[in-house]
């Protein structure tokens, strides 16, 4: 009769348990998904705005220090990032995309700052070399200048962008 009433007062915990958790287990699958969009979402506001980004340096030195800025961040070099010069394109690009950027991010930036510096303005603009070879390691872009450029093309996977 005890192993009865036992095994009665097991089985009856184990439904009351099941009849509180799975409410939770339910509210967090429908939770995970919602959370999924809602990063990827954001991911795709980023991504546009990355696209999008208005970039206003006029010279090689801003220039420089705005892909500095976006390197660092993407490189999460935190220290090196708040020590680091910026011009105003630095500081757009901080206060629009924080001190965090994804690759995918970066790369736009990147790409997108070379076409304004060879497209948009009038005298073209290119990135000195230890910062091409930067972008190059850690982002996969090579600049136009760069595409015979064996010191440059070494360090590039073909399958990267």
């Amino acid at each position: 009769m005890k192993q009865l009433l036992r095994l009665s007062s097991t089985i009856g915990v184990s439904i009351a348990l099941q009849s509180v958790l799975l409410p939770v287990v339910n509210a967090q699958a429908t939770v995970e998904p919602i959370l999924h969009l809602q990063a990827q979402s954001n991911q795709n506001t980023t991504d546009n705005q990355a696209q999008e980004f208005a970039f206003d340096f006029n010279n090689t030195f801003d220039y420089a220090a705005c892909l500095d800025v976006i390197l660092l961040a993407y490189e999460q070099r935190y220290a090196e990032l708040e020590n680091a010069f910026k011009s105003d394109c630095a500081t757009k690009v901080l206060n629009i995309f924080g001190k965090n950027l994804s690759q995918e991010v970066a790369l736009k930036l990147v790409k997108s700052a070379d076409f304004y510096a060879t497209e948009e303005l009038e005298s073209p603009l290119y990135p000195t070399l230890g910062l091409r070879r930067r972008i190059a390691i850690n982002l996969g872009y090579v600049y136009e200048t760069d595409k015979n450029n064996p010191d440059i093309l070494k360090y590039v996977d073909s399958e990267m962008p």
